[in-house]
Parts: structure tokens; sequence; C-alpha cells
């Protein structure tokens, strides 16, 4: 006989007072959330709105670091010791960002396991403002870079907490929705910085404004309110039950479910109970990073879990959407667009539109099958993106050349312009946006360091595409074969969906800890979500 719990009936007993069932575990081994339904938990309250666009906060400025660059550099000139940037310095002054952010969510990440998500969220928020200052007071190449970097810490701490803390307080049936404001705020920071470069694009050091407005009306004032805001919100209750603050985590959940009955907070406390439990002997077996490390590469579920949060980032990362976003200032000036950066903001609209209707659709249609959907647009739209470039650049020995002399086929930019737009529909609502909400399949016990080392997976394969990207554009690949195997990455990130990839929606965090038993969980996630819609169904009827 599984453990149990005691689970409240509908009908009450002759006294008035509620009835109790005693209810087996189910095969995932933990009680079914289908049976400890509250009224209205499938909508979002104000409560959690706010909750959300605080915390999300980050994710604006995470946004707006990340595409502000990709303005900046066309601007830049000969400001940074007096002589223009070669393309190695280019890349490193893009490349610095993504070295900070691997540092920020590596050590964020284990920190965010020891004192909390709040305080190392309130950390990158410093991280931000200090790196502005730098960046916007500097006349050498090497504090611009010292300044990207420590920016980037803040990117990376933000990247990393900001999801974590957001799964971990959504209710389970809009969870992907919470988690996906995350990247709607993501990309909202990307178009406004686009807009902004646009505008300063011929101002002379207009990359001094950018950095500027930057600090005095994005960082300082979004920074406080976030620090203020998160001052009136909770811990995370999953975290404040491992640390053993249990009636902080009652006040929080009951917060999260207005409408739920004391008796049913207390069945949701003891699910999330059953897990910190692991967690709690995990961390007394193994007290050093270093020991669960090596629990979690040796142990089968621990490691299918975190192989696949790694590899939808890297999907991410290799699909070829952040060099659009880090030079599109460089590529569109050098495909022959006088105002380069007004191209860059119909990249940024169309992936904050996408990134929007993503996060309204995606608990409906579902994360996988959302993947399994796109992919197969991106491919084709880069596939044809490549061949555009080869048209474009018979004249010139394939190579793209930013010469003003040179006058490349109408018709084919426009084609190349078509397909990274469509490329983008297809990018931003799964491979733009789900793979923040993937941290919902590494347990609770090591959901910490696992998304740690997801977010520095994330940012380790940033770095290479920022520092290589010109490089490889000018190689023997040139762009036609540079897009070309990124169709290929692509074709090859749903062929691992299809095969790796379970379907999250529906389950509670306690059950998705539980897919990777069993390989990679596909069907047993499959079992679990039919479970739950026949026991919807069957309480549907009895209530007719």
């Amino acid at each position: 006989m599984p453990p149990t719990l005691f689970v409240r009936k509908e009908d009450t007993k002759p006294t008035g007072t509620p009835e109790f069932v005693e209810h087996a575990l189910g095969e995932a081994g933990v009680v079914d959330e289908t049976s400890i339904v509250v009224e209205g938990e499938d909508k979002i309250t104000g409560y959690t709105w706010y909750l959300a666009f605080i915390a999300g906060l980050s994710g604006f400025l995470f946004g707006w670091d990340t595409a502000v660059i990709g303005g900046a550099l066309g601007n830049i000139g000969t400001a940074l010791d007096n002589k223009a940037l070669n393309p190695t310095e280019s890349e490193w002054a893009v490349a610095g960002l993504s070295c900070g952010a691997l540092v920020g969510a590596l050590v964020g990440g284990v920190y965010a396991d020891i004192v909390g998500r709040k305080p190392v969220l309130i950390v990158g928020d410093v991280c931000f403002v200090l790196g502005a200052v730098l960046i916007c007071a500097s006349f050498s190449f090497i504090q611009f870079v010292v300044g990207r970097v420590v920016m980037g810490l803040g990117v990376g701490i933000a990247s990393l907490i900001c999801t974590l803390y957001l799964s971990e307080l959504a209710p389970t049936k809009v969870r992907g929705r919470l988690v996906a404001t995350q990247a709607v705020m993501v990309t909202g920071g990307q178009l406004i910085a686009y807009a902004v470069a646009a505008g300063l694009d011929n101002v002379h050091n207009g990359w001094r404004i950018l950095f500027g407005k930057f600090i005095h009306w994005i960082s300082i004032p979004f920074g406080f309110m976030q620090a203020a805001g998160m001052h009136f919100l909770p811990e995370s209750p999953r975290f404040d039950v491992v640390a053993g603050h249990h009636d902080r985590a009652t006040k929080t959940l009951a917060q999260v479910y207005p409408y739920a009955t004391p008796e049913q907070i207390d069945l949701k406390l003891k699910v999330i109970q059953l897990s910190a439990d692991i967690s709690n002997s995990l961390k007394v077996a193994h007290p050093s990073v270093l020991e669960r490390l090596k629990i979690l590469v040796t142990t089968g579920r621990y490691r299918r879990c975190v192989t696949i949060t790694v590899t939808l980032f890297t999907i991410q990362n290799f699909s070829g959407f952040n060099t659009l976003l880090y030079y599109s200032s460089t590529l569109f000036g050098a495909a022959g667009f006088n105002n380069s950066s007004a191209v860059g903001i119909l990249v940024a609209g169309v992936n904050a539109l996408m990134s929007v209707i993503s996060m309204f659709t995606v608990d409906r249609i579902g994360r996988r099958r959302y993947f399994l959907i796109t992919l197969p647009v991106m491919t084709i739209a880069l596939v044809i993106a490549s061949i555009s470039f080869y048209k474009m650049t018979l004249t010139t020995n394939g190579e793209l050349l930013d010469d003003p002399a040179i006058e490349y086929p109408r018709d084919w930019t426009g084609v190349m312009i078509g397909m990274f737009v469509l490329f983008i529909i297809g990018y931003s609502p799964a491979c733009g946006s789900l793979p923040y909400t993937a941290i919902e399949l590494v347990p609770l016990e090591i959901r910490g360091l696992g998304a740690a080392i997801t977010t520095g997976a994330q940012w380790a394969g940033n770095i290479v595409i920022s520092a290589t990207y010109l490089t490889l554009l000018h190689s023997r690949l040139r762009a036609t074969g540079l897009y070309g195997v990124f169709a290929g990455i692509c074709l090859l990130g749903f062929i691992f969906v299809y095969f790796c990839y379970p379907e999250a929606s529906g389950l509670s965090l306690e059950e998705t800890a539980t897919l990777f038993e069993e390989g990679f969980g596909v069907r047993k996630a499959q079992r679990l979500r039919a479970s739950h819609k026949q026991a919807a169904q069957s309480l549907a009827m009895r209530k007719l």
C-alpha cells in the first residue's frame, strides 16, 4: 500500500463539518492535485499578477541590457581609446555581458538555495545600476567591457531567479502563463532598447545617452521599484518549507490561493513537504555543493532532467536569434539598410508580440506541442534566408560586405528580411519563452543547483555566439553557410523535443519531479495528464 494523505470530500458529515477520506498516492508518488482543487485556481488573481510584475522587472532590465548593445555598437565610433573597434573588440564588447551573466547565474543559483530567492534578486538590481554607471563613464575599451561584465552579473541573476521564483509561487494550472511573463518583460525591454537606439542612430555619442538614460530613467527607478516591491512580496513557499518556516509558507499559499479553505492549504503544504523532506535529507547527507553536483551527475533522473533544460537553452542559443539580437545593426547595415536600428525594431517588435501571444496560450496549447509546431517553421525560414544570402552575394564571392558602393538585389534582400520575421514568429513563442519554464522539471532538492547549471549553460552558449559571430560571418562559412548551420540545429532540436521533452502543462512541480524515473518521461507525462483529465471529467459528471 503506497503512502496516504487525508483529502477533503465535497460532502460533509451530518454535523456540518468537512469529511475527509484517505487518498493513496498516485503513480507519481505524490498527492494528485486534482483532488485538492480550489475554486478560482485556474484564474490569476490581482495579487498574483502584482507578484509576477514585480519579479519580472528584472526581466525588463535583462532585456534592455542584452539588446541595447545592438544599437550602441554602430554609434560608438572612436569614443573608446580614440579608435574604432575592430571585429574582435566588437565581439567582446557584446560577450562581456554574457561572461558576467554566466558567473551571476552560477553564483546566484547556489546562494538562492542558501539565503532564498528574494535577497539574491535584489543583489542583481545593484549590479544593473553599477554596470550602467561604469559603461556610461567609460573612455577606454577595458572599462567598457568591465561595465558590461558587472551588468552581466545582474542579467545572469535575473535570468535565473525570476524564473525560479515565479515557477515556485505560481498556481499549477497557470504556471506556464505566469513564468512566461518573464519572457514578455524581456522582449519588452529589448523592443524599447531598439526603439531608443533607432532614434539616436545618427546622434553623436548617442551610445552614452543610451546607457545614461538607462541609469536615470530605467535602471535606478526600476531597480528601486523592484527592491521596494520585493519587500512586500513573500519568499518562495517551497524554499520556506525547506528552511523550516512553515507558518510563512502557509501564509504565502493562502495569498496565492485566496479562495482555498484552511484544510486545502494544509494539504498543498503537505505535498510540498514531501519534496522538502527529500531535499533536506539530500543536504544533510551531502552538505557541500560539490557533493550534490556529483549526485546530480551520477543519478539518472537528476541527470536526465538537467540534460533537457540545458539542451533547450542550447537550441535557443544556437538557433540564430542571438545574432539578430546582438548584431542587427551590423548585419542589416551590411545588407544595405541606412537605419539598421529601425529594422531591429521590426525584429524586436515581432518578438515581443509573439511572446505575449505565447503567455496567454502556453497552458492551453502545451509546452511540448508549441516546440513541435514552431521548430519546423524556424528551420524552413532559416533555409530560405540562407538561400537569400547566397543570391544576394553572388557578385561579392559570397561575402556580406559593409560597403555603401555595393547594392545588393532588393528582391532577395526583402526575402531575407521576410524570412527573419517568419523565423522570429516561430522562435518567440517556444524557443524564446519556454526554456525558462523548463526549470519546473528539476526536482526541489536540486532545483537551485540545477537551475544554476542550466542558466550557466545558457550564458556559456551565449558567449560562444557573441564572441565568434563576426568572425564566422567572414569565414569560409559566410552568411549562407552560417544560417544553414543554424537551420540544421533547429531540425536537430525538433528531433530532441519529440523523443525527450515531456509535457508538463497541468502537472504540479512535485509531479514533474518524478517524470524522469522512467527515462525521459514523455510517456509517463502523457499517462499523468490523461489521468488528470479523466479525474476532472469524473468530477464534472458527479456534479451533474
